[in-house]
This record gives C-alpha cells, sequence and structure tokens, in this order.
C-alpha cells in the first residue's frame, strides 16, 4: 500500500505547475482475450503488476479505438493513430514503412511489399499449411543467402528482394505502386495452421505474385539445411505523405523495424536500445534510455514490443511473465525516476490473441496520468477498463494527451 500510494501522490502532483513533459508509453499487443492455459483469465489479469495497477489506482483508465473501420488491423495502423495521425489518409501500406526503417530510401512511384521467410508443412505448395510465420526465427546469417539466392532465380528487372533482418524481406518492384491497393495478401502471422490454397485467391494483379511464390517454394525446397522452404507477401504499400509535426521536440524509442521507419518517414529522432543481454537488461537499459529522453524532449513514445511477439508464437504463459517483468524492470522504476512535470498514457495499441496470434481491432485498453482524474478502482487489466466506460476514439486520447480536449 505505501508504494501505491507513493506512486499516485507522485503522479499527482507533479501536474500542477511548470513545464509538462508528454510521454506515451505503448506495450504492443498486451491486450488479450481469456486463455485456457491461465486458467480462463488474461495475461493482464493473471500478472502480477502492483505498478501498473497503483497507476491505475492514481489515473484515469478506459479504452481507445486505434484502428479506424475499414483499415488493416495491426500495429502499423494503429501507432500511427497513437502519434496523432489520420492512417486512413496517411497509411499506404506497411512493408514501405519498414524499408525506411531498414535505411533504404524511399522511392515514389514503387511497390514495396513485405515477404516472410516461412516454414510450410506438406507435400506440394498449395495443400501446404503455414507452420512459422518467422522461419521458426531464422538467424539473418543464415536467411540473407536465401535471399541472394532468390533474387538470382525467382526475381529480376523490375523487382528485387531485400533482407533487411531474420525472416523479413522487402521486395521493391519499381514503377508499380498502383498495384499496392490490389495486393491483399493476408499477413503470414494470421495464417499459422492455415493451409495455403485459403488465401491464394485474389485479383488479376495478385497472380504474379502467386507464381513467385511457387517458384520461391520450389528452389528454397532444393538444397536448403535452413526452415525457412518458402516466402509469403504481404503489406503492400508506396510511399506515403505525413503533414508537418506537431510543435515540440519529438522522440520514438523503439526497436523494431516498423517504428523505426515510422520514425524515419515523421522525421522524428529514433532511439533504439539494445536486445542482446537479455530482456531483463533490456528493461534496465530502456528505463534509462526513456528518463534521458525526457531530459532532452518534450514528448516521448516510448514502444516496447516483447508482448506482441510472444502472443503470435502462441504463448499466453510467457507473455503473463513477461508482463510482470515489464511491471517490475520497466513501469515501476521508471516513474519513481522521473523528476519533472508530465503527462503520460500508458496504451496497448491492439490486441493479439496469444491462442490464435493474430490481432484484433476492438478498442484496446488505455491508462492516463495526471489529467485530473479521481482513479480507478480497479487493476490495469482489459475489463477493469472496459467497465469504466471511457471510450474513445484515437483522435480524442491524442487531444486530451495533449492537453487540446
Amino acid at each position: 500500500m505505501k508504494h501505491k500510494a507513493c506512486i499516485a501522490a507522485r503522479s499527482i502532483r507533479r501536474h500542477k505547475g511548470g513545464h509538462m513533459k508528454q510521454l506515451t508509453i505503448v506495450l504492443d499487443g498486451i491486450a488479450d482475450r481469456p486463455q485456457q492455459k491461465l486458467e480462463g483469465k488474461s495475461p493482464m489479469e493473471a500478472a502480477k503488476t502492483p505498478g501498473l495497477d497503483a497507476l491505475c489506482a492514481a489515473g484515469k483508465a478506459g479504452t481507445v479505438r486505434t484502428i479506424p473501420q475499414g483499415l488493416e488491423i495491426g500495429s502499423a495502423v494503429a501507432n500511427l493513430s497513437l502519434l496523432g495521425y489520420d492512417p486512413a489518409g496517411t497509411y499506404k501500406g506497411r512493408a514501405v514503412i519498414e524499408a525506411a526503417g531498414a535505411g533504404l530510401a524511399v522511392k515514389q512511384g514503387a511497390l514495396y511489399v513485405r515477404c516472410n521467410f516461412v516454414t510450410l508443412e506438406g507435400q506440394s505448395f498449395e495443400q501446404s499449411v503455414m507452420q512459422s510465420y518467422s522461419a521458426h526465427d531464422i538467424e539473418t546469417p543464415k536467411a540473407r543467402p536465401l535471399t541472394q539466392r532468390l533474387n538470382e532465380e525467382v526475381f529480376g528487372g523490375a523487382a528485387q528482394l531485400i533482407h533487411t533482418d531474420t525472416f523479413r524481406n522487402i521486395l521493391v518492384v519499381d514503377g508499380a505502386a498502383r498495384e499496392a491497393e490490389q495486393l491483399l495478401f493476408t499477413p503470414a502471422h494470421e495464417m499459422i495452421g492455415n493451409k495455403l490454397a485459403e488465401h491464394l485467391h485474389g485479383c488479376a494483379a495478385m497472380q504474379p505474385y502467386f507464381d513467385m511464390l511457387r517458384k520461391a517454394y520450389d528452389v528454397l525446397s532444393k538444397d536448403n539445411e535452413t526452415k525457412a522452404n518458402g516466402i509469403w507477401f504481404w503489406g503492400a504499400s508506396y510511399a506515403p505523405h505525413f503533414g508537418p509535426p506537431p510543435p515540440g521536440r519529438r522522440v520514438i524509442l523503439a526497436e523494431t523495424t516498423l517504428m523505426r521507419g515510422i520514425a524515419a518517414l515523421l522525421h522524428t529522432d529514433c532511439v533504439s536500445t539494445a536486445e542482446d543481454a537479455g530482456f531483463e537488461q533490456y528493461l534496465k537499459d530502456k528505463t534509462a534510455d526513456a528518463i534521458h529522453a525526457l531530459e532532452e524532449y518534450d514528448y516521448a513514445y516510448i514502444h516496447i514490443q516483447k508482448l506482441d511477439d510472444l502472443s503470435h508464437e502462441l504463448m499466453p504463459k510467457e507473455k503473463a511473465h513477461a508482463i510482470e517483468m515489464i511491471d517490475s524492470f520497466f513501469i515501476q522504476p521508471f516513474f519513481a525516476q522521473i523528476r519533472m512535470p508530465y503527462s503520460a498514457m500508458i496504451v496497448s495499441d491492439h490486441y493479439t490473441f496469444s491462442d490464435s496470434g493474430g490481432h484484433g481491432a476492438e478498442p484496446a485498453p488505455f491508462l492516463l496520468l495526471g489529467h485530473g482524474a479521481d482513479g480507478n478502482a480497479g487493476r490495469f487489466t482489459e475489463p477493469c477498463c472496459r467497465e469504466t466506460g471511457f471510450d474513445l476514439t484515437a483522435p480524442q486520447l491524442v487531444a486530451i494527451q495533449r492537453g487540446e480536449g
């Protein structure tokens, strides 16, 4: 109780005056549904999170619609919404964002398509089942030669496959930007356990790309010691146009290619924290980076990816444990160290289901701090946030975060 009261008092006290820093903490895919492996609880409900629960008691909880109706259900749309941009007008697909995040020069008029190395199980391409959307997390040194091989035997001319990292590639097709809106591929992580035949239907523009997938399967099924025996396209896109950024110095703290790409296209500074020393050390280093960012910038957008990855790998118990680690090694020490007035938002960008690996577009839980809230009786969980009845669109939530609503 002492720890809870300490955080609550600090949150309220620091908003009474002075130059207020703004920060958004995105726990990617933390929101989930009840899981059988967790005795009918969601990972948020199953996890012990004294830090988040104390903040919930001091703040204002609710739900936010980050995915406008009809748009792609995923992190690209959701994070653009939470950054204050209208994805209906600015989002032109995912792959071009990841291309920018990988340091590629984005060309006007070019088509960009995300391409995963995948593991397929079956006797033929059409009848195979998507076993792993990441070729069982193939490592970069093993993946890069496969990309080179595909460029030699499958692609060519205006089409080039560019390896970015691990299982991720970007297919760039010069002069084909107009095809992007017709290439409606199902994301690979939403196909786990599905037969490919169920996803090989589409308009005439998609047929040459299906042929590329078949050829790649034929190539990778021979003389290949890795588990990457196929590729899958998704996220077709072209160069977006964003308006001027909001005032003030802004920074995005993130490690994924997608988030680095969003930062690059928004011409926003980006800070990435090393992840190779384990998750606990990463969280400790992320805390230090976030504190430093608040000292240097007016607004910090802090993104943590781990929970979304564990959901895609169908690991609800591990997801609950990771939530506890985030609470212990990031949330609690971070808010204990802030030494300036701040306005904070903690939010799930979308639901990610750890029993199917798919994303959900239902309103996601959020928590506001420093907005004159009287606090909440429950914990920071999906049901508690829904029960407040405080349901907002992303523009409404961002306006409150900026002090405009």
